[in-house]
């Protein structure tokens, strides 16, 4: 059976280390968002979650609250997602994920993008957008301090295309950007294997998010991954050392996860 350390996952799903070590200021914020209506029926984690992502701000964090609550509904997904309610299949093919507790050298939190592992349009959309949603929601079982830094995405566009590996769909449930629907604070993106058509791509990406997120890419190599990423940090297919495959850890996830 592997052995998934405790730096990994926490000793249990319901520990929601999110919850852990929060400053005054955090606290006080966290009653504020809980008297708000959109949040009185949502976990003091997820509500931390929201408000990590809007800096503190409650009246964002409402709105983005809101917006993603909407979306689910429109679908019927449930809040939150947890592993039993994943397509495995879907999940295993490892296009969007993350590792909890693998962090960058300024203590981020690292995602990965693999996009020409998985073809969305040949699976159903809500099972698609469960999976990208679980991604999210799990956050809530890593560090308060991973949710302050942001997060750092590592994206292998090695074979990728843009007919086949964007989901159009998404664009068509979701109005506006991105940003505003789905929590997170991606502080950078590093981008290896580009296509040709990587600055046209970069361009159409403006209408989702947000200029400065956009100058936060930087075109890599893996020697430069690691010049900001500790191999052991790192998944081999990027160039690290970091020993557990992803579908061994998906697999010693509990499925209340």
């Amino acid at each position: 059976m592997l052995n998934i350390t405790p730096d990994i996952i926490p000793d249990s799903p319901k520990s929601y280390r999110i919850l852990n070590g929060l400053s005054q200021e955090e606290q006080l914020k966290l009653e504020e968002f809980r008297n708000e209506q959109i949040a009185k029926d949502i976990e003091p984690q997820y509500l931390m979650l929201y408000l990590f992502a809007k800096k503190l701000i409650v009246a964002d964090a409402a709105k983005l609250l809101e917006n993603n609550l909407n979306l689910r509904k429109k679908l019927d997904i449930p809040f939150p997602v947890l592993k039993k309610d994943v397509n495995s299949e879907i999940a295993l093919k490892a296009s969007s994920f993350s590792i909890i507790g693998k962090r960058d050298k300024l203590n981020r939190s690292i995602s990965y993008l693999i996009p020409h592992n998985l073809v969305p349009k040949d699976h159903d959309f809500k099972e698609y957008l469960t999976s990208i949603l679980w991604n999210i929601d799990q956050s809530v079982n890593d560090d308060s301090s991973s949710h302050r830094l942001g997060m750092v995405i590592v994206e292998d566009l090695k074979n990728f295309s843009l007919f086949k590996h964007f989901d159009k769909r998404l664009s068509q449930h979701v109005e506006g950007k991105m940003e505003n629907v789905f929590p997170g604070r991606i502080q950078k993106i590093y981008i290896l294997n580009p296509p040709f058509y990587v600055k046209p791509m970069l361009s159409f990406a403006k209408t989702f998010v947000k200029n400065k997120i956009v100058k936060r890419v930087e075109i890599v190599k893996q020697e430069r991954l690691l010049q900001d990423i500790d191999s052991d940090q790192l998944l081999p297919h990027f160039g690290g050392s970091y020993g557990t495959s992803y579908s061994q850890y998906f697999d010693s996830l509990p499925h209340d996860f």
